[in-house]
C-alpha cells in the first residue's frame, strides 16, 4: 500500500516553491497557460523524499504512514528531475533533497520580496552579483595548481547554483549573498550568454568526473599540492574553458561599464 500525498499536500509543496522545480540546477517553471483560455498546464510532480511504499527509492521503514505522506517528506520537482532523483538514489540521497527543498523555499520568499525597479538597472545589479560569484580561486588558478579537486568541483557546483537561483554560498553551505537567478535577466542577449556560461560550467564538472574515473591526473608535493595531468590537452582544456567563461562574462561587463574578470593564465612548459 502506498502512502500517497493528498491534493492539499501537493498544492502546498508547489505553492511553497512558487511552482518551480526545487532542483537548484533546474528551477524550471512547472505551471503555465494551455491552448484554451481556461486551460492550465502543470508539468510538476510532488515527489516523495523517502518512498511512499516498501522497495521504492530511499524507503525508510522507521517512518510512519502519516510521516511518509506529510509535506515534510515531499519535494516539488519537474517531471525530468523527479525521474532523475529516483533513477540514481546514491547521487540523490535524502539530505541532498532536503537541502534542495530548503533553497527553493528561500528563493520563493525572495521572489515575493522583489522590489520593482527599472529593468535595465536591475539587470546591471544582477550582473554585478554574478561577477562576485566568479571572483574565486576556481576561476583564477590553473587546474594543476588547485588545492583539492573536490573543492574545485564544489566551487563550480556552487557557481551553477548561484547562476540559477541567485543564492551564493560559502564552502560550509552558509548563504553568503542572495539575489536572483539568470532567468530574471531581461536583456535576452545577456541571458543567452549566461545560459552558455552555465552549460560550460556543467561541462567542466562532467569532464572532471570522467578525468577522475580514468585516472587522468595525480597529485604530488607536500603542503601545497600540485596536480600532474597525463593528457596535456585535457589540462589546457580546463584552463581555456574557464578563460572563455570569463571572457563571455567580461563582454557583458563592458556593456554595463564595470570591470570584468580575467583568468591568470601562465605559459605552459612542455
Amino acid at each position: 500500500m502506498r502512502d500517497d500525498f493528498s491534493q492539499v499536500t501537493k498544492d502546498l509543496l508547489a505553492n511553497r516553491v512558487g511552482w518551480k522545480c526545487s532542483n537548484p540546477n533546474c528551477r524550471k517553471a512547472t505551471r503555465g497557460a494551455g491552448t484554451e483560455k481556461t486551460d492550465v498546464i502543470n508539468i510538476g510532480v510532488a515527489s516523495h523524499i523517502t518512498a511512499a511504499s516498501k522497495g521504492g527509492p530511499r524507503y525508510d521503514e522507521d517512518m510512519t504512514a502519516q510521516e511518509r505522506k506529510s509535506s515534510e517528506n515531499g519535494i516539488w520537482l519537474c517531471q525530468s528531475c523527479s525521474k532523475l532523483i529516483d533513477s540514481d538514489v546514491k547521487r540523490y540521497p535524502v539530505d541532498k533533497l532536503k537541502k534542495w527543498k530548503e533553497i527553493s523555499e528561500q528563493m520563493a520568499v525572495l521572489d515575493l520580496e522583489e522590489v520593482v525597479v527599472d529593468k535595465t538597472d536591475e539587470d546591471k545589479e544582477l550582473i554585478k552579483f554574478f561577477i562576485q560569484c566568479f571572483d574565486r580561486p576556481a576561476f583564477q588558478d590553473r587546474i594543476c595548481q588547485e588545492g583539492r579537486m573536490e573543492d574545485f568541483d564544489k566551487a563550480i557546483e556552487d557557481t551553477i547554483i548561484a547562476l540559477n537561483t541567485g543564492v551564493l554560498r560559502t564552502r560550509d553551505g552558509s548563504i553568503l549573498k542572495k539575489s536572483e537567478g539568470k532567468s530574471a535577466i531581461v536583456n535576452a542577449e545577456w541571458r543567452e550568454k549566461l545560459d552558455t556560461i552555465c552549460d560550460m560550467l556543467v561541462a567542466l564538472r562532467k569532464r572532471l568526473r570522467i578525468a577522475k574515473a580514468a585516472g587522468a591526473y595525480s597529485a604530488y608535493g607536500e603542503g601545497e599540492v600540485m596536480y600532474c595531468f597525463y593528457d596535456r590537452e585535457l589540462e589546457m582544456w580546463f584552463d581555456s574553458t574557464r578563460e572563455e567563461i570569463l571572457k563571455i562574462l567580461s563582454a557583458i561587463c563592458e556593456e554595463i561599464g564595470v570591470h570584468g574578470l580575467h583568468f591568470h593564465r601562465r605559459q605552459y612548459r612542455w
